[in-house]
């Protein structure tokens, strides 16, 4: 890279007169020479300074209190989804790169990490039809190319068809491409079918605990914690993960005391230690017990193994504590500073005070999670809403909701949508409350009706009445609350024949009511 200054450098004879030098010339004036660089010669120039920072927009101007007809114009169309963003422009210029050298084709390793690359990108909407465009253009697929789409496959993709394809190049699936179908699991004949397979291929054998554990997590992800239960009794050596996978098992599934008994047997017949996830996966066994007793336990368990300041587990804590009714023991854990709380944590607290009817906290508290700068998201948003339902705050709710939308663009769910109708139908709005359903974005669900229908009851609306009852047999026919609900509204009316023919249906057909049941844990 030599630089010929010379050329572009005037010689003696070519400077004007003025700047010509005095006196004779010994000798021609040297062609300047390239030196090498030196340290002072690579030192950055000065930067100018900084622009002052723009000041921020003013807020948007607050309804007064006290009118809330002012608020009801207001409830809008969420904004637009954002547009998808662009191909992540490294990985296409890696691509572009190595198939520009020849080596893409050549060099199986490369592909599968450019492949890998596309696959992980945090913009995948873009990125997953060039990754699957690339895997459909390589000459020779491995075993390794299959796992890894497989493994990263985005949302959508038939992953048994995959599988299919791999058979049919020659390659036989190993252990992690049955990790990686584990999940594409959705019913127990797939399962079952992936789980002849691995036993053929002696994959659940000794010291194998990860197939083994992710059979287990399959089965009581189908609703058969039997047969998980059957596979976990069979492996030869368990170790924290299984253990951790029969008692999250046990929870998903209801069945909250065999919960914790395995997290119990655990450590008390294997020895093993519970980590985080087991801990985390038996609080929320402990919250359907509504066993505060047994969650101190685990509080305190976790105090002593030195896992406590885990955000996640705290997050549990404070969840348990709040649905249980310890909101003083929950504030506390939540008010500790030594450890850094999120959305979740705020929303915990926020959904604690509102299961409770403590709206006026669960407002203060969300006021709270807004000047600290954590931005709400929908589960916090239900949260605060259903808060203000109970308390009655109607005003104070729509506001919110307006907020949630309009400032921190939060897409309304059916369920916020149902605490709005609801606010309005308790406030005797019932017309306004129709006309924010005929405005929805998003189809109406049995909620929002269900909501509709209450308020039209207590102010008895017969019109809205029927309309929503039509409206939830529309959705859910087969739901016996929404029969339920009907046989009411008929016998309230006097239409006694209709009564008649709805109870028939849920007696004699597969409908049942939800039996109630209450228990109290006496000291023996």
């Amino acid at each position: 890279n030599s630089l010929r200054l010379h050329a572009a450098t005037p010689g003696v004879h070519d400077l004007p007169p003025r700047r010509r030098p005095r006196g004779p010339l010994r000798r021609p004036a040297p062609r300047l020479q390239l030196s090498p660089l030196q340290p002072r010669h690579l030192r950055p120039l000065p930067r100018a300074p900084p622009a002052p920072p723009l000041p921020p927009p003013p807020p948007p101007p607050r309804p007064p209190p006290g009118r809330l007809h002012a608020l009801l114009p207001r409830l809008l169309l969420p904004p637009p989804p954002p547009l998808p963003p662009p191909l992540p422009r490294r990985a296409a210029s890696l691509h572009a790169f190595s198939l520009r050298l020849g080596h893409l084709h050549a060099d199986p390793v490369l592909t599968n990490s450019i492949l890998l690359l596309y696959l992980r990108s945090p913009h995948r909407t873009p990125a997953s039809g060039t990754a699957l465009r690339l895997f459909d253009e390589m000459p020779a697929r491995t075993a390794s190319t299959y796992n890894t789409l497989i493994s990263h496959a985005p949302a959508g993709t038939d992953l048994r068809s995959l599988a299919r394809r791999m058979i049919a190049d020659g390659l036989c699936p190993d252990r992690f491409t049955v990790s990686a179908l584990l999940s594409a699991c959705a019913s127990e004949r797939d399962g079952r079918e992936l789980h002849c397979f691995a036993v053929k291929r002696r994959m659940c054998g000794d010291g194998d605990f990860h197939v083994s554990s992710g059979f287990v997590s399959m089965y009581c992800r189908v609703s058969r914690p039997g047969l998980a239960r059957w596979v976990f009794d069979r492996m030869q050596q368990r170790n924290v993960v299984s253990w951790t996978a029969m008692v999250g098992g046990y929870a998903e599934n209801g069945m909250f005391e065999d919960a914790v008994k395995a997290f119990r047997a655990m450590w008390v017949v294997d020895g093993i230690l519970p980590n985080r996830v087991a801990l985390i996966s038996v609080l929320s066994a402990v919250e359907g017990l509504m066993g505060l007793a047994e969650g101190k336990q685990v509080h305190g368990f976790a105090v002593r193994m030195g896992l406590y300041g885990e955000v996640s587990l705290n997050n549990a804590l404070v969840d348990m504590y709040a649905k249980g009714g310890a909101l003083r023991h929950a504030r506390r854990i939540f008010d500790d500073g030594t450890w850094h709380k999120d959305v979740i944590s705020w929303g915990s607290m926020v959904l604690g005070y509102g299961l409770h009817g403590m709206g006026t906290e669960a407002v203060a508290l969300f006021d709270q999670m807004h000047a600290s700068g954590v931005k709400p998201d929908s589960i916090v948003g239900l949260g605060v809403l259903s808060a203000c339902c109970r308390a009655g705050m109607v005003l104070k709710g729509l506001e919110i909701y307006n907020s949630l939308v309009k400032d921190h663009k939060v897409h309304p769910t059916v369920e916020m949508s149902a605490c709005v109708v609801d606010l309005l139908g308790r406030s005797g709005l019932i017309d306004h409350a129709l006309d924010f359903i005929k405005s929805m974005s998003i189809e109406p669900g049995p909620s929002v009706w269900g909501a509709l229908l209450d308020a039209s009851v207590i102010h008895s609306n017969k019109e809205t009445q029927d309309l929503a009852c039509r409206s939830l047999l529309r959705l859910e026919e087969e739901s016996s609350s929404n029969l339920v609900s009907v046989s009411n509204l008929h016998a309230s009316s006097g239409r006694w024949n209709i009564v008649e023919q709805v109870r028939a249906k849920i007696k004699h057909g597969t409908l049942k009511k939800t039996p109630g049941r209450s228990w109290v844990n006496a000291a023996t």
